[in-house]
């Protein structure tokens, strides 16, 4: 292999794998997402169960309107502050996050198609890579500017071990990470 072919081939690894990280970050928000989709319906329901039990109450009866009362207010306070939140917040900023990354997947995966097939020139492919970096950290600070995403473990675990199979059914046997 000559030198020109050894820097075309090495210019093609790095922009697969920077593929490669993109499907694992979308594939991480993804089911981060899903967790935090979990939550907000929790919560979501925890506000209508304690409003209708307190419209309940009164209308089946006027005792005890001090709890009543409360439990109105309560469930009145929580839905004003349902997006301070975390969990919702983050849900906000998540779901967006994946529509942006989902796009910048679509993207990324023809552009790579033409980079595996050797189409582009090394600082034609540097290039896109730089490309594909800059919008997916844009997005992540865009969604995340805190860089409040936390990471789990577990979820990031199983978004590593859901990649290869995926990367490996568009580029074939060649695997990456």
């Amino acid at each position: 292999m000559s030198d020109r072919e050894a820097k075309s081939h090495r210019q093609q690894e790095l922009y697969l794998t920077e593929v490669y990280q993109l499907l694992v970050a979308l594939d991480y928000m993804r089911r981060y997402l899903t967790l935090l989709a979990r939550r907000v319906t929790w919560f979501g329901t925890l506000r209508a169960i304690a409003s209708s039990t307190a419209i309940g109450a009164w209308a089946v009866s006027q005792s005890y309107p001090m709890i009543r009362g409360g439990i109105i207010a309560a469930a009145q306070v929580a839905d004003a502050l349902k997006d301070v939140f975390p969990f919702t917040t983050r849900h906000k900023a998540a779901n967006d996050g994946v529509v942006t990354l989902e796009a910048l997947r679509i993207e990324a995966l023809y552009e790579a198609e033409r980079v595996y097939a050797g189409q582009f020139a090394n600082d034609e492919i540097t290039e896109l890579r730089r490309k594909l970096m800059r919008l997916r950290h844009d997005a992540e600070v865009k969604y995340f500017p805190l860089g409040n995403l936390p990471e789990r473990k577990d979820l990031l675990a199983l978004a590593n071990e859901a990649a290869p199979s995926y990367f490996d059914a568009v580029f074939g046997s060649r695997t990456n990470g």
